[in-house]
């Protein structure tokens, strides 16, 4: 967790200028560097409960007593561990947030970070802001080593395990509907707990071979394989199928240009029948009032800059290409559960 200046630092800092506070980068760089590490090392998880002595730890982990205290200090100064009588425990939001024993967990989403698209940024983020685009994509480049795909996918699989919940209850499954298709689903817990909660519906999850095989472990962990399949292709030029109730397509637009969306939505309507529904999650371009919703826009703007060569969008050109594509009753609500928020569109296609 970045520090957080008390009120005599921010006023020093921040409305006065009297230091140097782009240093505060450097802590949360720092943070970030010891935080992973405490995560691959699985300290954190030894850390839970009652937590351990120094001494303790220094053996169960076979490391250097000075070492192992001076990376304790340093998170317990940003947050994550606090220290009383000479042991070491978590704080509260160590357990809610990066524990495996937690179902937010989001450590898998750091780990991503931290092995694959931090090492892109690093070789590819110059070019993409001088050129617009990276040289490849990072996809492609996940291509490359399919096991990045199942790094990739345990990451969006813990994102999405933070806000499944509010979007569960959030979509408009129509009445009587029993055919959901999720286009780009990849990890699949989207149509998983829909499924769960509208014990009439099958959900097929459509996306590449590569990026499906953590939507199948994810299957089988929720006993749900006579409800839940997988479909392997390409949603630009394979057949998605037809008659479904229901089209997710979450955290996919952000991928591609003005062109390629209506293209999209015109191929995901033709898969669902007339009255069916289509909901699309993103996060969109303007829709961020506080600061740390803006700096996260601000961080995935340039994320998909670097990896993709795209951008956000706002959400009235999402409704634009809706109706152009023959959808109607466009609406949009806000995911703000479990952190900056991200935005659900929901369209019908017309009869």
């Amino acid at each position: 967790m970045p520090t957080n200046p008390n009120f005599l630092e921010r006023l020093l800092l921040f409305r006065l200028n009297r230091g140097p506070a782009p240093l505060l980068d450097l802590f949360g760089a720092a943070s970030f560097e010891a935080l992973t590490l405490a995560l691959d090392m699985e300290l954190l998880d030894a850390l839970d409960g009652e937590g351990l002595a120094l001494e303790e730890i220094a053996a169960r982990f076979d490391a250097d007593d000075i070492g192992i205290r001076i990376l304790l200090d340093f998170l317990a100064a940003q947050g994550y561990v606090v220290e009383s009588a000479g042991r070491y425990r978590n704080t509260a939001m160590t357990t809610k947030w990066l524990t495996t024993g937690s179902e937010t967990n989001l450590a898998p989403w750091l780990s991503f970070w931290n092995e694959l698209v931090l090492p892109f940024w690093e070789r590819h983020l110059e070019r993409a802001v001088l050129d617009g685009k990276p040289p490849m994509t990072i996809y492609e480049w996940f291509d490359e080593e399919p096991t990045r795909w199942e790094t990739a996918q345990d990451g969006f699989r813990a994102a999405a395990a933070v806000v499944v919940d509010d979007i569960t209850e959030r979509v408009g499954v129509p009445d009587g509907a029993s055919t959901l298709l999720d286009v780009g689903g990849g990890h699949g817990l989207y149509a998983i707990e829909l499924c769960r909660a509208h014990p009439d519906l099958t959900a097929t999850v459509f996306d590449n071979p590569d990026a499906l095989e953590a939507a199948r472990r994810e299957i089988t962990a929720a006993g749900v394989e006579d409800r839940v399949t997988t479909a392997a292709g390409d949603y630009w030029t394979d057949d998605l199928g037809s008659g479904y109730d229901i089209a997710l397509v979450f955290n996919v637009v952000h991928a591609h240009d003005d062109a390629e969306n209506r293209r999209l939505l015109s191929r995901v309507k033709e898969a669902l029948r007339p009255g069916g529904r289509i909901a699309i999650l993103d996060q969109l371009e303007g829709s961020a009032r506080m600061p740390v919703g803006k700096s996260f826009l601000g961080f995935e703007g340039l994320t998909y800059l670097s990896t993709l060569g795209a951008k956000t969008h706002p959400y009235e050109e999402v409704a634009e290409w809706l109706r152009s594509a023959g959808y109607e009753n466009v609406t949009r609500s806000t995911i703000r559960l479990g952190g900056p928020r991200s935005t659900l569109v929901q369209a019908t296609r017309a009869r």
